[in-house]
């Protein structure tokens, strides 16, 4: 048999959350990224040492990071049932407006606002004009568009286009309007004498020449608490933090898939 390449050049995302879809990159990583799979071997052995089984048990993952975006909401993705982050927003944007060219959006795709409100909202007093250099044409909601999230309590909200909109022709340029309210801080609080983490799913990936290697653990922890590390003002590094996450069994996925997903196009095996 001959091998492709499986050879990884350095540098992959992370990301991490509850579904496989709102899974979210945990931002630009610091040197190495790796995951280990450990489990206890056991053998038993008759009375004349001959082996009669084998079997593994305690099964379980250690995926291992540093991150240099300290972001607060990603962190408590890490530590989620154990912290509370909580938004403090900022001045409200009225009347934002970003334009869409001639044939840049068609009917049934998502297009987000390019800013959204930092509570995760649906931004306010949305209009949407088409042929706004023309003879304007106001757009109707729930008929020629609808207002949604990107998936269920992203936060990320846009528009998709209906197909059978009665005003809707993606010919013509567009204005968007409306208003939001960006946040101008965060603030995490810990501490409690009992919390209960909530698991993760956690993705390793790879993109090279349009292929695709990711390695997904379905059941994560954060075990290592939190460690943010001050370089010294004379140290170049910036503010960082080392990220350990330890890997269980999903009991809720069939038996041999409940640790570990990897799916490769970089190697490939050609016959």
């Amino acid at each position: 048999m001959a091998y492709g390449s499986v050879h990884i050049p350095a540098g992959c995302t992370v990301k991490i959350g509850d579904t496989v879809p709102g899974l979210e990159d945990l931002g630009v990583l610091k040197g190495d990224a790796s995951i280990g799979i450990t489990y206890d071997l056991l053998k038993v052995l008759g009375s004349k040492a001959e082996k009669l089984i084998d079997f593994i048990k305690n099964m379980k993952a250690t995926a291992s990071f540093e991150m240099y975006q300290l972001y607060l909401p990603n962190i408590k993705k890490l530590l989620d049932g154990v912290v509370d982050v909580n938004p403090i927003a900022g001045t409200p944007v009225v009347g934002h407006t970003e334009a869409k060219g001639a044939n840049e959006t068609e009917a049934g795709k998502f297009y987000q606002f390019e800013f959204q409100q930092g509570n995760g909202t649906v931004p306010a007093n949305i209009v949407i004009t088409q042929d706004p250099a023309g003879t304007p044409l106001v757009l109707v909601a729930d008929d020629d568009y609808i207002v949604t999230e990107s998936f269920p309590d992203s936060g990320i909200w846009g528009l998709v286009f209906n197909d059978g909109g009665a005003q809707y022709d993606p010919t013509k340029a567009q204005e968007w309007e409306y208003d939001y309210t960006p946040n101008e801080a965060y603030t995490l609080t810990m501490g409690d004498k009992s919390a209960e983490f909530v698991t993760k799913i956690v993705e390793f990936s790879k993109t090279i020449d349009g292929k695709l290697f990711y390695a997904r653990l379905w059941s994560v922890t954060n075990e290592e608490g939190l460690t943010l590390s001050f370089p010294d003002s004379a140290n170049d590094e910036p503010l960082s933090l080392p990220v350990t996450l330890v890997g269980g069994l999903d009991t809720a996925k069939a038996s041999g898939e409940q640790l570990i997903e990897i799916y490769d196009e970089i190697g490939l095996v050609f016959p």
